[in-house]
């Protein structure tokens, strides 16, 4: 298995489109981290607190979320088929700087926890439950653990999720990776990203 990238990556990959597929990722910690559950909340309280409006509805990107990966130990902010570039990447960073400045209310938490749990709770086929028992048992997930993970999920605070975007989501820390066409990558060279070609 390679090594884990320790270094953050600016790149931006030119391809024939008229539009932009942005991602910025931030190293975390991996899923059976206390901060984990509080992470996994995050994606979705950014995602339909702030980024959908201002990336989909006012910036016209075909969709725009953040979400944690436990497997991989990242947090990520993605776009695709979008319009922007340079203020989708600002969008981002708005969107931490709209969590710590205490916009989030309650309602929302509860939406974000609700969303995660049912993702847990989703009834799935035979098939799907053998594969998830079997990665489950794979990675040394038992059924005590996804218990006690969605526990702590039901657990998580507003302060909580402050307190992770401050500790992981440092700007000097992020990696941006950006697919778009030739024009508009030269129209950004700002960005500092080096450029490559598919």
């Amino acid at each position: 298995m390679p090594a884990p990238v320790q270094e953050a990556v600016r790149e931006a990959w030119s391809i024939n489109t008229r539009v932009n597929f942005c991602v910025r990722a931030y190293p975390a910690v991996a899923g059976d981290h206390p901060d984990a559950p509080a992470l996994t909340v995050l994606g979705p309280l950014l995602r339909n607190g702030y980024l959908h409006r201002a990336i989909r509805e006012q910036g016209g990107a075909y969709g725009a979320g953040a979400g944690y990966s436990p497997d991989s130990g990242a947090f990520r902010f993605f776009s695709y088929r979008d319009p922007r570039l340079a203020e989708t990447l600002a969008d981002f960073d708005r969107a931490v700087a709209w969590l710590l400045d205490g916009h989030p209310e309650a309602r929302q938490l509860e939406e974000a926890i609700l969303n995660v749990i049912s993702d847990i709770d989703r009834p799935s086929s035979p098939a799907g439950e053998a594969i998830s028992t079997f990665f489950g048992e794979l990675h040394g997930r038992t059924a005590a653990q996804r218990r006690r993970y969605r526990g702590a999920v039901l657990a998580v605070r507003l302060e909580d999720l402050r307190r992770v975007a401050e500790t992981y989501l440092r700007p000097e820390s992020a990696s941006v990776a950006v697919l778009g066409s030739s024009e508009s990558l030269r129209e950004h060279e700002e960005l500092g990203l080096a450029l490559k070609v598919l």
